[in-house]
């Protein structure tokens, strides 16, 4: 492949998705005025040591859309609609070359075809088997298992399921070993496989008790015993070979029926699941049939910690890695292939077929700080039967080398693999399968992770597996390039033609030599390197599948790539370009894509999630309305008619459609769409323009939505409406009415030379008689729905003012400060009362006011010691000081009523002998001389 470089283009072209927009940043300041960085991270490689680096942009320098209330995390996306399909602006991104947005959908469930299955109290549907046999989509869930007519899985006439349940003495002991009864302790299926025309092979974990057995299809139903027969077990390591030799063997403890495999009339044949299927659900497991011998990559005890790649069933010897090498290091197993290399029959070569193994696991090799993720293939031959003396029962051909998805500039990794889909032509043509791989990082370049799209082909595989080994030095753990001479046959080799020629047919007659050097020399030297042919930032992805169409030229591969937001991106590969063509939300709720079978024959995609199944075709051929949409699309599937975009599989022999995946070029629809209008003071009315009436001066917004990203959006008018236009950022033109005028405007999509008149609006003001009408006859212009094409028409509709509104709400509000204000004075009543009686009391004018919230007495009257002050002995004079009110029944003072008073009562007050009431109906204080109780004013 040609070396990647990261260019940037600036792309005006903005698609609205709820209302939120993502703007990403251009490296060139003068054509788009964000920049987007990144953060500097390590990078490595086979045998290298890490390297801090600084790289300017990464990630689609244009405007992508995202759910509301979030930028992005599942649990946070808004709600989406359950029954429509959402087509929405897609990106391109290239290997090479650039990175931009392709194609903007309607958001129309009528465009995208689509049907569901998703029965009440099914979850978690982890497996699908696509049979072509009997044209069936099996499917796996919990406890759960389903036979689906690929012609409809909607319908439930053609609908069969069986229940598999966990018994509750399983769950029982689940509970009981720490694991979790509502989540963990159920039978999720994880292996469901085709064994032979009638029969199938299913495992699940049984509440973390692994358990396998047999499906018979005609019926759809799990194989019981019919005789009572004794299902046997190979007695090896258990039973001696020669009656004579003398051998002793104890059970211990009780000896259940599935344990000596007693299986009475009735009752479901099983077999022990383990080393097989995991224990957990959550571990990630793969398995793969040939020729009736199954290959599960997965654990093999109930803490997940003995990672194995075993061989079972079939007629052969039971093989498996060895785990006290360490020749698997913790790894997430993520897919695995069967590929023939044998044939074609007769090769010179004389090879034996193989079955691939892809996963992640730490990276031994490298001497980090912290663990370092890499990701593996790793190969076995089918025609293995293990050692002799050495690696008996052991795997003598397995193999592994790393594969690297690095950045080419700065050599930022996708480390960790999340799916594979192996692409071969045909079984013949195995040397031009094809890898194809989704990677993400365990590192952060920047704010987000970011998931990349790599292919490697077989040359690549073959050139790693054929090369250097590296070797380990048990003492230091450092891990360096075996550089001395290889025994032979070569070490983990495939028995050929030219082993056969040195007497050696099995791996049973391998040199002890050999074997014992494969055994620690398991690690290839050479990395099998790719560059993202597709990168796109904030998205995780979790499945791939990949079609090759045969288009009206070429050939094309189709990538259908999974999110783990409930999502489906369909990219095509262009000249080592990426082109995302749609983007799908399959799912209502942000799930997780759990897996994808792709039906080439039919022209099918089944999409599982935790909560249901989904079958799209994989053509949307209808959503292209023209000649040009159809080109610029570079859709494989589709090609124009003439008359309509149409599925090329419907072409005839010696067709005229016209396709154009590789260029785009709109040039051959020969389509001559009108220029735009020169400067005219009053242009003509265009028949098939919209006409809007709104009031004179009032303004309303003429919405224009684009079909395309890569198109631009052009609004044409007279130049004399140009100061009464506003653009708004949502690419809409924000009119006002002027009186005695009426403006036209267009608005166009230009791209690629290709323009298409998309809206057109004939704005004029309405006089209106009065202002107070309930109701008036203006026109409105319906948001979001507002696409006029040429040839069509709207019919007036009518608007509503809100005069009435406003009167009633200025009602509302005159009543409301009414309301308040007798409140107020409600709660202040006795305040008012005592404002109102200070007018009866004539030297109120000349008394000191009361100070709020403070006492009235400086000191208090209870006849004890009071500190020396200048009050103490002014007796009346200082109670006369408050702030008092005459009573109803005392007259107020005055100086002719105070010369009444005898001396004896104008002596000073005694403290002693003293003391203040206030009466509760009048506030004035009142003193207490002896056994006399006089006002303090007299």
């Amino acid at each position: 492949m040609n070396a990647a470089s990261v260019e940037w283009c600036p792309v005006s072209a903005c698609n609205q998705r709820e209302g939120k927009y993502e703007t990403h940043r251009d490296r060139d300041p003068s054509s788009v005025p964000l920049m987007c960085r990144v953060d500097p991270l390590m990078w490595f490689s086979s045998g290298n040591k890490p390297s801090w680096l600084r790289a300017d942009a990464l990630l689609l320098p244009h405007c992508l859309p995202r759910d509301s209330g979030s930028e992005r995390r599942p649990s946070a996306a808004a709600p989406r609609d359950t029954d429509a399909f959402r087509v929405l602006p897609q990106l391109k991104v290239t290997h090479g070359s650039v990175f931009s947005v392709m194609i903007t959908c309607s958001l129309n469930a009528n465009e995208r075809s689509a049907k569901r299955f998703s029965p009440d109290g099914v979850f978690n549907y982890t497996s699908l088997l696509l049979s072509k046999e009997d044209n069936m989509l099996y499917v796996g869930a919990r406890e759960t298992l389903f036979a689906l007519n690929i012609s409809d899985i909607s319908r439930t006439q053609l609908q069969r399921n069986l229940t598999w349940s966990t018994p509750q003495r399983k769950r029982d002991e689940c509970s009981f070993k720490g694991k979790d009864l509502q989540t963990d302790c159920f039978n999720y299926i994880k292996i469901l496989l085709r064994v032979n025309s009638t029969h199938l092979y299913v495992c699940g974990t049984y509440a973390f008790s692994p358990i396998c057995a047999y499906i018979n299809t005609s019926d759809f139903s799990l194989v019981r015993s019919e005789v009572g027969e004794i299902v046997t077990e190979d007695g090896r390591s258990r039973c001696p070979f020669n009656p004579e030799y003398k051998s002793t063997a104890i059970m211990a403890g009780t000896c259940y029926k599935k344990w000596c495999n007693v299986h009475e009339v009735g009752e479901i044949v099983t077999e022990d699941g383990r080393s097989r299927c995991p224990f957990n659900p959550e571990y990630k497991s793969t398995a793969i049939m040939a020729d009736g011998e199954l290959y599960a990559g997965t654990v093999s005890n109930f803490q997940g910690n003995e990672p194995i790649i075993y061989k079972s069933l079939g007629q052969g010897t039971a093989l498996k890695t060895e785990n006290s090498l360490n020749w698997l290091q913790d790894p997430a197993f993520v897919g695995s292939a069967y590929i023939q290399e044998s044939l074609p029959k007769g090769n010179t070569v004389g090879d034996d077929d193989k079955i691939y193994f892809f996963f992640s696991e730490a990276g031994k090799e490298f001497d980090f700080f912290d663990n370092t993720i890499v990701s593996r293939i790793a190969r076995v031959c089918k025609g293995d039967k293990g050692g002799e003396r050495v690696l008996q029962k052991k795997w003598t051909t397995f193999l592994k080398a790393q594969l690297l998805c690095s950045l080419p500039d700065d050599g930022f990794p996708f480390n960790i693999i999340q799916d594979m889909f192996v692409l071969t032509p045909s079984k013949e043509a195995w040397k031009s399968t094809v890898f194809y791989g989704v990677f993400t990082s365990q590192w952060y370049k920047g704010a987000s992770g970011s998931s990349a799209v790599c292919a490697f082909t077989m040359d690549q595989v073959e050139e790693a597996f054929n090369g250097r080994y590296r070797e380990v030095n048990r003492e230091t753990q450092q891990w360096y390039t075996f550089n001395h001479q290889v025994p032979e046959p070569r070490p983990g080799a495939c028995i050929t033609n030219a082993a056969r020629a040195q007497g050696i047919s099995s791996s049973l007659h391998m040199p002890d030599k050999v074997l014992n050097f494969v055994k620690d020399h398991f690690l290839m030297d050479s990395v099998i390197r790719s560059q993202p042919l597709l990168l796109k930032r904030n998205v995780r992805y979790t499945q791939l599948a990949v079609h090759r169409v045969q288009a009206l030229h070429k050939t094309y591969d189709v990538l259908f790539i999974g999110t783990d937001d409930g999502r489906i991106h369909k990219a095509i590969n262009v000249k080592h370009k990426m082109y995302i063509i749609e983007e799908l939300v399959i799912f209502p709720e942000p799930l997780s894509v759990q897996h994808i079978e792709l039906n080439d024959e039919k022209g099918l995609l089944f999409v599982s999630s935790y909560s249901g199944l989904v079958e799209i075709p994989l053509a949307n051929c209808s959503n292209y309305q023209s000649c040009g949409e159809c080109v610029l699309s570079r859709d494989p599937y589709c090609a124009w008619t003439g008359k309509q975009c149409s599925n090329i599989k419907h072409a005839p022999a010696k067709s005229q459609w016209l396709q154009d995946v590789d260029d785009a070029n709109t040039a051959m629809c020969k389509m001559t769409m009108p220029s735009p209008r020169s400067a005219r003071p009053t242009p003509p009315r265009v028949p098939s323009c919209h006409v809007v009436q709104i009031p004179v001066n009032t303004f309303t917004v003429l919405p224009c939505k684009l079909r395309s990203n890569l198109a631009e959006r052009r609004w044409d008018y007279s130049p004399t409406a140009e100061q009464f236009v506003y653009h708004s950022p949502d690419g809409g033109l924000v009119v006002v009415a002027q009186v005695d005028r009426e403006e036209i405007y267009e608005c166009w999509s230009e791209e690629g030379g290709y323009r298409q008149l998309l809206a057109n609006y004939c704005v004029k003001a309405e006089h209106e008689s009065t202002t107070l009408t309930g109701r008036s006859r203006t026109q409105l212009v319906p948001q979001g729905e507002a696409i006029i094409l040429p040839g069509e028409t709207w019919s007036p509709q009518k608007t509503k003012t809100y005069w009435n509104e406003l009167i009633v709400v200025c009602a509302l509000l005159v009543f409301s400060l009414v309301v308040l204000s007798l409140f107020v004075a409600y709660r202040n009543r006795d305040r008012m009362k005592s404002m109102l009686k200070e007018g009866e009391c004539p030297n109120m004018q000349q008394k000191k006011p009361r100070i709020p919230g403070k006492h009235t007495e400086s000191l208090p009257l209870n006849g004890n010691n009071i500190p020396p002050s200048v009050s103490d002995h002014k007796g009346y004079q200082t109670l006369n000081d408050n702030y008092i009110c005459s009573t109803p029944t005392h007259e107020c003072s005055s100086p002719e009523n105070s010369k009444s008073f005898s001396e004896s009562e104008k002596r000073p007050l005694n403290l002693k002998e003293s003391h203040v009431e206030i009466s509760p109906t009048c506030p004035r204080p009142r003193v207490r001389l002896g056994s006399e109780i006089k006002d303090s004013i007299v």
